[in-house]
């Protein structure tokens, strides 16, 4: 921060600490005592911010040093004589092509300005910190629904990984159990590493009963090698099956996994869509007759649970903003005889009365009428739209503040022009019958 001395010639080595907005003078302490006592209507500055917040009455432009007594209406802004001066050099003459007046021209002016600001200040100051307190509050839901948006994506994957974990356990256990089926056992093993010396040593004992087989002294004893020999070649020939046995089988056995296709599509698994509408939950002080359940994972499935010939509906959460177009879809999921009213009603929509149908503007599917409050009062108004479908798409230009219905694909137009938009619309939704069910999807 730039320090200023004080403009008395006594204390002009003293660090400043006001300035005088009338007098243009900076002042120390002592001269500020002084000054305050002799002029205490002059608007004065405490130097202890930036020099650049305090008004001087002099303009703070590079080479500059008038007085601000003239007023560009093109950048409005003050400005001073070497600002609207015709020379272009140093930092002057940067408003030569505008629109200049003296400051007394545009007092009147500036006057009835304030008066209109103060107003407009009023305003604010009585409804600012609502809108500010609902704007945490969005902030707080919002980050409230992204944490939780986190938690069942993290779940999702989650519940993937262990699925692929476990088919990967599965198909280990199960290669396991198919090789015991075709592997050897140990003690074969063991004879097979024992078997070529005992069929060499059982060769060379054949050879030499061979040799001493003319002798007839000690011919049992020949004999009983004889019968060894022939046992040992039966056991041996029984192992020898045994492995030809193992040797041919087919130990072709592979994995199949669909050459990886699937990898595709868990590459591709999952998508973020804003789904702007949600419905209301039922008002806890709604009749019996009039209550309905709220519920699917996007919270866009509405059912009526009260009783039959009384009239339920609501409202989604998200209003229909200014100069922006909004459409969707209602998916008929279960119903009666479609008495479904389906449109757009303010958040004024009282879902206790009567006829709930006549505070919005809808589309009614049993007959293919049109039914509103005020201004239009459409009361079962004949557009010759279908009726009887399962889904309605709904079309409502707020640029326009025109709602159409489009009907098995067949776009008749706008139903309603020039609605008047007194209160915020939302989309809307009334059903009459016992668990009559609708969904309502953002397109």
């Amino acid at each position: 921060m730039e320090i200023k001395k004080c403009s008395g010639m006594e204390h002009s080595e003293t660090n400043a600490v006001i300035f005088c907005q009338e007098c243009k003078l900076y002042m120390c302490n002592k001269c500020e005592k002084m000054h305050s006592g002799l002029c205490s209507k002059h608007h004065t500055y405490k130097l202890d911010k930036d020099l650049n917040e305090i008004f001087t009455g002099f303009c703070k432009e590079e080479n500059h040093n008038d007085e601000l007594e003239f007023y560009c209406k093109t950048h409005n802004q003050l400005c001073c004589a070497a600002c609207i001066s015709k020379i272009k050099i140093k930092g002057k003459g940067q408003h030569t092509d505008c629109d200049i007046y003296y400051i007394q021209d545009i007092k009147q002016e500036k006057k009835i300005k304030l008066k209109e600001n103060i107003e407009t200040l009023e305003f604010l100051s009585n409804t600012f910190e609502e809108s500010f307190n609902q704007m945490k509050i969005i902030f707080e839901k919002i980050n409230e629904n992204k944490e939780k948006l986190k938690n069942q994506i993290q779940k999702i994957f989650t519940d993937i990984r262990n699925a692929i974990n476990e088919r990967e356990d599965e198909i280990i256990l199960k290669v396991n159990k198919e090789f015991e089926k075709l592997s050897p056992n140990e003690d074969i093993l063991k004879e097979g590493e024992k078997l070529p010396n005992k069929i060499k040593i059982s060769l060379e004992k054949g050879k030499l009963i061979e040799n001493e087989w003319n002798d007839d002294k000690d011919l049992n004893i020949l004999i009983n090698d004889c019968i060894n020999i022939e046992n040992n070649i039966k056991k041996i020939n029984i192992i020898k099956d045994k492995i030809i046995k193992y040797t041919n089988k087919d130990y072709n056995i592979q994995f199949y996994a669909e050459n990886y296709e699937f990898i595709k599509n868990i590459k591709k698994f999952g998508e973020i869509r804003n789904f702007s509408f949600n419905f209301k939950e039922c008002p806890k002080n709604i009749n019996k007759e009039r209550e309905f359940r709220v519920d699917g994972e996007k919270h866009n499935i509405l059912t009526k649970t009260g009783i039959d010939s009384y009239f339920s509906g609501t409202i989604c959460e998200n209003q229909l903003e200014e100069s922006k177009i909004y459409k969707w879809k209602i998916k008929i999921l279960k119903t009666e005889d479609y008495n479904i009213f389906v449109g757009v009603a303010p958040n004024t929509f009282n879902c206790n009365c009567p006829m709930p149908n006549k505070s919005g503007y809808y589309y009614c599917c049993k007959d293919g009428y049109l039914d509103s409050g005020p201004p239009f009062n459409y009361n079962s108004k004949n557009i010759n739209l279908n009726k009887k479908k399962n889904e309605v798409i709904i079309v409502m230009d707020m640029n326009k503040k025109s709602l159409k219905f489009i009907i098995n694909n067949e776009d008749k137009g706008d139903s309603y022009i020039d609605i008047p938009v007194i209160n915020p619309l939302f989309p809307s939704v009334i059903l009459k019958n016992l668990n009559d069910s609708v969904e309502i999807i953002n397109l």
